[in-house]
């Protein structure tokens, strides 16, 4: 299995592309996988698990066949193991901006530019790509880094350059010596980037012995947090040791630098309506995840309320070629469950194999004997 965070100037050609790497389009994988083809699956995200993931990590499913209860992120953890020996090549923070027909199938393009000409394409999108919730102030848009929403759209025409100064989520890069953080949002991710800011701060002081002038402040409209006991005991230590702050208030401006290139201050409104401006190197947005259906209600397919229109023979789409599997699609008695997603995902896969062996009949093996299956999967 590969990952690919990164833009790749050459076309790629697949069988098959998946587009949502979601339970259902790790299921998918499989499922082409013991079919003998191989696939490139493309998300949004920059991780691999979908909602999964990125929603409930720890909560608990009770609907999984054979498995009594399992969190999100450990169902995903189980379906990437499954599909290590098919090795599938993932490209992550990558949109779909376009799909058009070639003679050979279809071919999509990214965000980034990255293209792909695939025979056969599977939507298993979810609800939608799951995009981050951002401020509603458009002048932090030149300030945000990179992996944004492909919303965001920083004025070409401008001559500055600005720095990347605001994030949705903690950065990669080390952040400056005695940098002022801001955080601004009341969920557990917010709480977690606020207290590893304040863990990375400390360890450095300790390390180089020398005292800290910058700061880290959690901000968020109303003073009650979306965060368990756990959390919550961890932030009441770290305000009590003043190595993290709190304000209650919204952000509603920012401040620049003479040149207009870096945002030094933000602008906090609290309940009374009373402003203060708090310095500010950094910002982490964290504000939640929102699906957005994007492109694909431009790519010619029937569609109903949302949802993708399929037949339940094999889970095409109106579109020929274009499949759709998991909650992206709509057909009548559709329940929204992952296990159904994985029936779908299952005909889907014997659908396109059929077709790549030009319409013959593709016989049904069992994991349990096939010589053939077991050689794939290397047991």
């Amino acid at each position: 299995m590969s990952i690919s965070n990164s833009k790749i100037e050459k076309t790629i050609q697949t069988d098959v592309l998946i587009i949502g790497a979601g339970p259902v389009g790790l299921f998918q994988v499989f499922q082409l996988g013991l079919l003998g083809i191989r696939a490139h699956i493309v998300d949004c995200l920059p991780m691999i698990g979908g909602q999964c993931s990125a929603l409930y990590p720890d909560k608990q499913i009770y609907d999984i066949p054979a498995t009594p209860q399992i969190t999100g992120q450990e169902l995903v953890n189980q379906l990437v193991k499954q599909i290590e020996p098919l090795k599938p090549t993932f490209h992550l923070n990558q949109w779909v901006q376009s799909l058009k027909v070639i003679p050979s199938g279809y071919e999509a393009t990214t965000q980034t530019g990255l293209r792909f000409e695939t025979k056969y394409v599977v939507i298993a999108g979810g609800v939608g790509a799951f995009v981050h919730k951002q401020l509603p102030l458009s002048d932090l848009s030149p300030f945000r880094s990179s992996f944004r929403s492909p919303n965001d759209q920083i004025n070409p025409n401008s001559s500055v350059k600005q720095k990347a100064q605001v994030f949705n989520e903690f950065p990669d890069e080390p952040l400056e010596e005695d940098s002022h953080l801001i955080i601004y949002g009341g969920n557990e991710s917010a709480v977690r980037a606020a207290l590893r800011a304040s863990q990375l701060l400390a360890k450095r002081t300790s390390s180089q012995k020398t005292p800290n002038h910058g700061s880290i402040c959690l901000v968020y409209r109303r003073e009650q947090l979306e965060i368990d006991d756990s959390l919550k005991s961890q932030l009441e230590s770290s305000l009590q040791s003043n190595s993290i702050q709190f304000k209650v208030g919204q952000i509603t401006g920012l401040k620049l630098s003479e040149d207009e290139r870096q945002i030094t201050h933000l602008v906090i409104t609290d309940s009374h309506g009373e402003d203060q401006n708090l310095r500010c190197d950094y910002l982490i947005e964290c504000l939640g995840l929102s699906p957005k259906l994007g492109p694909i209600s431009d790519w010619g397919i029937e569609m109903e309320k949302k949802n993708l229109k399929v037949n339940t023979e094999n889970f095409e789409t109106s579109a020929q070629g274009i499949y759709a599997v998991g909650d992206i699609n709509t057909y009548a008695g559709k329940r929204k469950l992952i296990l159904c997603g994985f029936h779908e995902a299952t005909l889907a896969a014997y659908s396109i194999a059929s077709r790549l062996m030009d319409g013959k009949t593709v016989p049904t093996e069992y994991t349990t004997a096939s010589s053939r299956i077991h050689k794939i999967l290397g047991v």
